[in-house]
């Protein structure tokens, strides 16, 4: 009988429906209770590994997902040698070797193949052939789909747009290919975009924790626009993990062109149909891939239905695109329903549920952290756990909800309290998140200090952290898998429900792979939320922000680009757009003759593109600032360059030029700015006190001041623990909003456009000493030295310990900070061991 016979017949078996349904209940009543109601006789196991034999040779991911499902849940339930034998080859055949490390693991099996015979020894043998590739000189035994990945790039295209579910390990696959990249061309540059700030330090600590595995010297590892330390050695490769904005930086660079840029990896590509971050996307790709021509460019998204739309988008006609389903690690969906005193779980099963089991339940309260934190609490498995909060005094809410259930006492975890003690020093021996990281807790969302934020995620990877109560910031990429994901009524910014993409991607971080066969995902009162996502398509479509508004929403565009009076910081999606139109004009593509053109809006483009040629027409500038300032709108810097002509006839132009932080006319030359920023760019919104809260902090932050001045510039002696921690996010909130956000975009495009004047009236020697305070503002320093310690991936508060140590003078370069770095005896620093674990892995991999 052939296999497909075969498969026909066990589908119509009521039997093995039936014993699917059974073990997937014994496998959660065991994970969540550690007792089940249920059995399986020895027979059964052997229907189940027949089963999951010949389900894992077909080529239908639904029936592979059955036979996944047999070989990752049987072994939970039977430890038997047969049990273990029967998964591991069902797990070869679907090329899952992650799990088959870890069920070895987990029966503490050196090698199975050692316990095979003739044609099954013979056959894995081939498989892992198969399947392994060569990378940086390592050999490395890949997925199915990390070898389809890989055998992808090596091909000679110009891009290659992937989807895959979030634990397919992408990131792995990417991050080897990158450094084998680099590896085999001396002196070249890769580039990995990321979404936000956040993710850099995450990524670059991959990046240098595989340099140092695979001792690989001569590359250099950095998050900075600047283009001095790629330029200094043309014979060293580099890695530069950037977010759009600094891309687009970096291709501002006159000398940008001379960089050899390999490839470019834009992961969570899907962020393109997210507003104006997403038009920002799109146009800092293409301004690269019109400077780096040969550069290959990969795309790489969770669960989108169209991949090719992506190469598409960027005119890529000779790229490859790839959409894989099939996951490494399973997810359970578990509804959970509240009844009086009493919780009723039940698994997603098919089209229907199976009934797991009924639990006495006492909430703390009616409220959602209290539902969320005592649902939690009586589910814990001692398993890590994520608890989905909407907004972030919520997942405070929640922890402390943990904390004084007096369930969490203090763990004695060296790493937690060396992390803890930084906390209570850097920030205050008040801030109530330092005794909740002792006992195991966290909670985590983007107005946290950064070193606080990334402190956190790497506790959490590492396993000494049990619960974080974490915000719509797991959904930008965050890399914080966990075993439990605990959700209720999930909102993303704005109490808007997250849509369907972002649930099945928020739910794809339940499980790790390399540790878990599965994840659990608990859906509490499922049917009170305000979208139901498992009824929709987990798989969605994506639309760039840019087609979205120019092919269904051309009117709305229309009218917000004939009203340039319009203040920025109103509309940033549609003022990102504009810069783009206008760019795309400039290089001779217009709308009318675009793909965006479509029988119902193509009047409307063509009246677009004579708005655009008359803006251009109009522009007074050098038109290079059109192309220098993404998300600025023409008129704004028309007005500042209006400013700048008036004042320059009535008084000195140098005045107006920004000065060094620590010198003596640094504050009133900031402040001078600010004003005209607040007046062209804001539109006068800001008071005259709160321009003048934005001078003090800001000055403080470009000066390296520490966290807690900017934090506590009044006192807090008086405010609860609760009262602490929103003062904390509140004061965080308005440094990335006004100074790392709003200050760094205005003050940016005020230095470009100063600086072509300057040039414009033969002032070129004052325009190249112009410093920069608008990358102060991003990184909070102004030393030369804080700033390379910066860029090589030092946390802020580490990087200005250090440059007070090593000074500041005009021996500063890129090579002396890493040689510096190289001799230094860390033990011997006088400060807090959490920073000196920071500086001593980088070292490592110098």
């Amino acid at each position: 009988m052939s296999i497909d016979n075969l498969i026909y017949k066990l589908e119509s078996d009521t039997r093995l429906k039936s014993l699917l349904k059974r073990i997937k209940k014994i496998e959660i009543q065991l994970d969540f209770f550690n007792r089940t109601s249920e059995s399986i006789t020895a027979d059964d196991t052997r229907v189940l590994l027949e089963a999951g034999n010949i389900f894992a040779s077909s080529k239908n991911n639904e029936k592979r997902r059955i036979a996944l499902n047999i070989a990752t849940t049987l072994p939970l339930i039977d430890s038997s040698p047969s049990v273990t034998m029967g998964s591991l080859l069902i797990l070869r055949q679907l090329g899952n070797y992650p799990g088959i490390k870890l069920l070895q693991k987990l029966n503490e099996i050196y090698d199975y193949k050692s316990n095979l015979s003739g044609l099954t020894f013979f056959e894995s043998h081939v498989f892992e052939e198969m399947n392994t590739r060569t990378l940086s000189g390592h050999k490395y035994l890949l997925t199915n789909f990390q070898k389809k990945v890989v055998d992808m790039l090596e091909e000679d295209v110009d891009g290659i747009s992937i989807s895959a579910p979030t634990s397919a390990g992408k990131s792995f696959v990417y991050l080897k290919v990158l450094l084998d990249v680099v590896k085999n061309n001396e002196g070249s540059t890769v580039i990995y975009i990321v979404p936000t700030r956040a993710l850099i330090k995450q990524v670059m600590s991959d990046f240098t924790d595989s340099l140092i595995d695979l001792e690989l010297k001569n590359v250099y590892v950095g998050c900075s626009s600047e283009t001095d330390a790629l330029m200094e050695h043309p014979d060293k490769s580099n890695v530069l993990v950037l977010t759009q904005e600094r891309l687009y930086q970096l291709c501002n660079r006159p000398d940008a062109k001379k960089i050899k840029t390999k490839m470019i990896v834009i992961d969570e590509a899907h962020n393109i149909q997210y507003g104006g971050r997403g038009v920002l996307l799109e146009n800092a790709v293409k301004f690269a891939h019109g400077i780096w021509k040969d550069a290959k460019i990969l795309f790489s998204s969770p669960l989108v239905k169209n991949p090719s739309k992506l190469l598409d988008t960027f005119n890529l006609e000779d790229g490859l695109n790839e959409k894989d389903e099939f996951p490494l690690v399973r997810q359970n969906l578990i509804k959970v329903r509240m009844q009086n005193d009493r919780i009723q779980l039940s698994a997603q099963y098919d089209e229907g549920d199976i009934g797991i089991a009924s639990a006495s339940y006492k909430p703390s309260g009616n409220n959602t952290p209290s539902i969320l934190a005592s649902i939690a609490l009586r589910l814990w498995n001692n398993h890590t756990s994520i608890i989905y909060s909407n907004e972030p005094m919520m997942s405070s809410d929640v922890v402390r909800e943990l904390y004084n259930s007096g369930e969490f006492p203090a763990l004695n975890d060296l790493r937690l309290d060396e992390f803890a003690d930084f906390i209570e020093e850097y920030i205050s021996k008040n801030y109530e998140l330092a005794n909740f990281i002792r006992s195991g807790l966290a909670f985590h969302f983007g107005a946290l200090p950064a070193i606080i934020r990334s402190g956190i995620e790497e506790l959490f990877k590492a396993g000494a952290l049990k619960i974080v109560s974490c915000t719509s910031t797991l959904l930008e990429g965050v890399n914080m898998p966990a075993k439990n994901i605990f959700v209720y009524k999930p909102e993303k910014g704005h109490r808007k429900a997250i849509d369907n993409l972002s649930f099945w991607n928020l739910a794809g971080r339940a499980g790790r792979m390399g540790n878990d066969f599965v994840g659990n995902i608990i859906c509490i009162e499922l049917d009170s939320w305000a979208i139901n996502p498992i009824e929709g398509d987990r798989y969605q479509e994506i639309l760039p922000s840019s087609e979205n508004i120019l092919v269904n929403n051309s009117d709305k565009f229309i009218e917000f680009i004939k009203s340039q009076n319009l203040f920025p910081s109103k509309d940033d999606y549609n003022e990102q757009l504009f810069s783009l139109v206008i760019k795309e004009h400039l290089l001779g593509r217009d709308l009318e003759n675009s793909k965006y053109n479509k029988e119902s809006n193509k009047n409307i483009l063509i009246e677009i593109d004579t708005i655009t040629r008359t803006t251009i027409d109009e522009f007074k500038p050098p038109i290079e600032l059109l192309y220098q300032n993404p998300g600025i709108m023409p008129d704004r810097i028309n007005d500042l360059w209006e400013f700048f002509y008036k004042f320059n006839q009535n008084d000195d132009i140098e005045k107006l030029l920004p000065a060094f932080p620590l010198s003596e006319n640094g504050y009133e030359r900031f402040i001078i700015i600010i004003s005209i920023i607040n007046e062209l760019f804001i539109g006068g919104n800001w008071s005259e006190k709160f321009e003048g809260k934005i001078a003090a902090a800001g000055h403080k932050w470009m000066r390296g001041a520490p966290l807690a001045q900017l934090i506590f510039y009044n006192s807090t002696s008086n405010k609860s623990n609760k009262e602490i921690t929103k003062h904390v996010k509140d004061q965080i909130e308005f440094i990335n909003t006004f100074l790392r956000f709003q200050m760094v975009k205005y003050s940016q495009t005020y230095i470009e456009v100063l600086k072509v004047f300057l040039k414009n009236i033969a002032k070129s020697r004052e325009a190249e000493k112009i410093v920069n305070i608008s990358a102060y503002l991003e990184y909070g320093a102004c030393t030369l030295s804080a700033l390379e310690f910066m860029a090589l991936g030092l946390p802020r508060e580490a990087a200005i310990r250090l440059s007070e140590i090593i000074g500041n003078g005009e021996n500063i370069t890129t090579d002396y900070c890493i040689e510096w770095l190289k001799r230094l005896d860390v033990k011997m620093l006088d400060m807090a061991s959490y920073l000196k674990n920071q500086i001593y892995n980088l070292q490592l991999s110098l």
